[in-house]
């Protein structure tokens, strides 16, 4: 009895760590993966100085609001079920509302800080762009920072995949080379006329000679033969 007391005492210990282990550690994971889609960016103490650039991102909604970089508060915007909104309370009600402003939708920005809770990612961005402003009668050059809250259902975020929720975040904020590649026009060898249209418009000009008929845009010619493109000038 007495040594299976002992053994029993030395196990508990390690039981109860393997149990915050397993708890803990999708949450390191998730944001271990999330630094590697999207790089965090290193400032100075006053966030204004950049001395190491990491992903460049595009907002693409509206309603998200930054208060000034040197702020001691973050303006905390949640995004819900895909929709922005500010959150109130008490923490809302300490921002100095007469610096703050909202970031437009193409505006490009920086992330320098990722956290995971136990029901959402929290992204902490700065503006890429500096601006004048009047703080106390003079006027100095700062950034803005945000915080954006990305809310999943409660108790969903643990097993949700990381593909799921980068896209809850892109449809928000995405990479500035991502966008670029999913705005890019591409004609393709045997594309029909419609899927031409589709990527690039209705064309300046249709030229049609029955079986061969060219598409005339202001910066390219898309020849189709019986109907497919055969050739792009």
């Amino acid at each position: 009895m007495i040594v299976r007391s002992i053994l029993m005492a030395g196990l508990a210990p390690l039981l109860c760590v393997g149990g915050f282990a397993s708890g803990s550690d999708w949450k390191a994971t998730l944001e271990e993966s999330l630094k590697g889609n999207y790089e965090l960016t290193k400032t100075g103490i006053d966030r204004v100085r950049i001395t190491k650039a990491g992903t460049v991102l595009v907002i693409r909604k509206e309603n998200i609001s930054g208060d000034l970089a040197s702020d001691a508060t973050f303006l905390n915007n949640k995004v819900i079920d895909g929709a922005v909104q500010q959150a109130g309370g008490f923490m809302a009600a300490m921002q100095d509302k007469k610096t703050s402003r909202a970031f437009k939708p193409g505006e490009k920005v920086y992330i320098f800080k990722i956290e995971v809770k136990d029901d959402a990612v929290e992204f902490f961005v700065i503006s890429g762009e500096t601006y004048d402003v009047n703080v106390h009668g003079s006027t100095r050059q700062t950034r803005y920072k945000s915080e954006i809250s990305f809310e999943f259902p409660k108790g969903t975020l643990e097993t949700t995949d990381i593909a799921a929720v980068k896209k809850v975040i892109d449809d928000v904020i995405a990479p500035e080379d991502a966008i670029a590649t999913a705005n890019t026009k591409t004609v393709e060898l045997g594309q029909t006329p419609q899927q031409v249209e589709a990527a690039l418009g209705h064309p300046d000009t249709i030229v049609n000679l029955g079986a061969k008929m060219t598409y005339v845009y202001k910066a390219m010619k898309v020849v189709f033969q019986d109907g497919k493109v055969a050739d792009v000038q």
